[in-house]
């Protein structure tokens, strides 16, 4: 709880640096760059966050690679225009772990949606193609899946 506590305080306080704006140029192409930009800056910070920690620990492990950071910072695409913010991600977190199947049934509210199909919307804002950073974009909340990076990006995502 403590923990859900902090994320919604660094969510509404949430800046970027100096170093963040470098450390996005440098991953990230012009198209990507659009993409991250468009996220809310709630969204911006936290996928900096789960980028930097896929940074360090495949370096740790010995997995580097471009494509792990891309993902990173790019896994949350399918919020873009969501109408998810602090507030209703908040909201949505309670309600989940109380009515769950219940809310599934609303997805044709479109903040509902993008709460549980954000890895699947993130495959239009990425032209539908078929490749490594489509793929963990995708599964990065598909935990039935055995692939060492996206095990890295996943455990990134829960500590962010």
């Amino acid at each position: 709880m403590l923990y859900r506590v902090k994320q919604f305080l660094r969510a509404i306080t949430a800046k970027l640096t100096e170093d963040d704006y470098r450390f996005i140029n440098f991953y990230l192409n012009e198209r990507e760059r659009q993409l991250f930009y468009s996220l809310s800056k709630s969204e911006q910070y936290h996928s900096i966050n789960v980028a930097r920690c896929v940074l360090q620990t495949s370096i740790k492990e010995g997995c580097y690679d471009i494509i792990l950071i891309k993902a990173a910072l790019l896994h949350d695409i399918g919020k873009i225009d969501s109408g998810l913010n602090p507030i209703t991600k908040s909201i949505m977190v309670i309600l989940d772990k109380i009515f769950s199947q219940k809310l599934k049934k609303l997805k044709r509210i479109k903040f509902i949606r993008a709460y549980y199909d954000h890895p699947k919307i993130a495959l239009d804002y990425l032209g539908n193609k078929k490749n490594y950073l489509a793929f963990l974009i995708e599964n990065h909340h598909n935990y039935n899946i055995n692939d060492r990076k996206l095990k890295l990006l996943q455990r990134a995502d829960c500590k962010n």
